[in-house]
């Protein structure tokens, strides 16, 4: 009898860490950051098929206010998701409007280079379907205010998942590890614009709607 309720205890004492381990895992990762850039020498592909870099790219647009964003994709998101990003000061702030790209004194351009970008990545640890993540480059529109703006796609990085990012994933508090790189898309592919036949045909359905509205109110 002793030895049953030995065996018992010993399952419970098992059972009980191996709970403890996962709640542990678990937490762990919430506070878990990942360490991504986009570097200005990164390949983009252009929507005719040809192959400039990300900086040359950017470079033919008159509107030189442009920056990187990440998309969360996966698990339960319906909706536009994306990573947060940590200030100087280590405090999170919304990520809709991305990093900036820009030329620092020591010469670097792009959006986090050279010293990173650090995004809570925790949450997405752990859904099904698995998350992943996408890395958006876009125009941003600002107020007058400076305080607001409007985001436009330009390009975009193929879908990672969060497991194959696990490189580039590292704990919140800690500094970065000597030698560690971040996570730079190896290639963008420019987002088409609309065509003048697709910009006719939207403004014939909203035409076309108004019309049926009037119709109903008269």
């Amino acid at each position: 009898m002793r030895r049953v309720v030995h065996v018992v205890k010993i399952r419970l004492t098992v059972a009980l860490a191996a709970a403890l381990l996962v709640v542990g895992m678990a937490s762990a990762a919430e506070n878990d950051v990942l360490y991504w850039m986009v570097n200005g020498s990164t390949a983009l592909q252009r929507d005719d098929g040809t192959m400039t870099t990300v900086q040359a790219f950017l470079g033919e647009s008159a509107d030189s206010s442009f920056a990187a964003r990440v998309r969360v994709t996966g698990g339960d998101i319906t909706g536009d998701t994306f990573l947060r990003l940590y200030d100087g000061d280590g405090v999170a702030y919304e990520g809709d409007l991305g990093v900036d790209f820009g030329k620092t004194d020591a010469g670097y351009w792009g959006a986090g280079v050279p010293d990173g970008n650090r995004s809570p990545s925790g949450d997405y640890s752990a859904g099904t379907p698995e998350y992943s993540f996408i890395v958006e480059i876009g125009n941003v529109v600002w107020n007058a205010a400076g305080d607001d703006g409007t985001w436009t796609t330009v390009a975009t990085s193929s879908a990672s998942t969060y497991s194959s990012l696990a490189s580039f994933i590292i704990p919140l508090g800690d500094i970065k590890p000597s030698g560690m790189v971040a996570w730079n898309p190896s290639q963008f592919h420019a987002v088409p614009e609309p065509t003048s036949g697709l910009l006719a045909l939207i403004g014939g359905a909203v035409l076309a709607l108004r019309r049926k509205r009037r119709t109903k109110g008269a």
